[in-house]
């Protein structure tokens, strides 16, 4: 996925990439990158039980993996300490982040607090699919890519609500 901006033309660039792989995160390059791109990376591990980075605002019961158990999979709760050594099945998302921000004075400033915020949304947004698994567990690929669409249109579509409200600027 790539993210530009109108108003910053060339001077803002965010590329996501994903690869999913049924490993432990062992994949040295999972998305193919080129050397010296692999070579700037930073490898960051995020485990969905881990909630000691979460803000106590963000944290939510309903969506902690220590405390959820799938009915569908039995899956959960992930309370060992251990548990992405031994879980089955296993899957590693992988993603690379790419952010340019080409504005002289707060180019690294505004990249690393991009790529901050990033995390902690993965970390969350992560945390939350676990949780969800029983919405989503058994859906063919098609019933996945419409769920995706509709939540996509309901997300733009609170978006534009919210921006049409914050239009009055006298």
């Amino acid at each position: 996925m790539l993210t530009t901006s109108p108003w910053m033309k060339d001077s803002f660039k965010m590329v996501t990439e994903t690869m999913h792989l049924p490993d432990r995160g062992e994949t040295e390059n999972a998305l193919n990158v080129a050397a010296d791109v692999l070579a700037q990376r930073e490898v960051v591990y995020l485990d969905v039980a881990d909630d000691s980075e979460l803000a106590k605002s963000s944290y939510k019961k309903e969506e902690d993996p220590k405390e959820y158990k799938s009915a569908k999979t039995g899956r959960g709760p992930l309370v060992d300490a251990n548990w992405a050594d031994t879980c089955e099945p296993v899957m590693t998302c992988y993603k690379l982040f790419t952010v340019e921000f080409k504005w002289w004075g707060l180019q690294t400033t505004v990249e690393a607090l991009i790529m901050s915020y990033t995390r902690k949304a993965m970390h969350l947004m992560h945390r939350q699919l676990f949780c969800d698994t029983d919405e989503w567990h058994g859906m063919t690929i098609e019933e996945l890519r419409a769920l995706e669409d509709d939540t996509a249109k309901a997300l733009l579509e609170k978006r534009h609500k919210a921006l049409e409200n914050k239009t009055d600027f006298s």
